[in-house]
């Protein structure tokens, strides 16, 4: 996988599930799961602050990030990387 890679936009949001299906500047398009981070946000404030004011679905795209508006960022390579290995644990099941 090429580092660098930049979002594009948000395709849809799926606030219950913690999903958000994402695509790219190359045209690479997938959905990240992040129920692992917002169902069980143990100690981290930026995550708990964005559980209690409801702002899952006010996500957006900043530089090529994804982002909230309480200023918590999730790296575009972190995410894609998710995304890719998801799916190669999808073919070989």
């Amino acid at each position: 996988m090429k580092l660098g890679t930049h979002i594009k936009r948000i395709v849809a949001i799926d606030p219950e599930r913690y999903r958000i299906r994402l695509e790219y500047t190359d045209g690479f398009r997938g959905t990240v799961d992040l129920s692992a981070t917002f169902a069980s946000p143990g100690r981290r404030p930026l995550v708990l602050e964005i559980l209690r004011g409801q702002l899952f679905s006010r996500c957006f795209v900043e530089g090529g990030a994804l982002a909230w508006p309480n200023g918590y960022e999730l790296c575009p390579d972190a995410l894609r990387a998710m995304m890719s290995e998801r799916r190669r644990r999808r073919r070989a099941a």
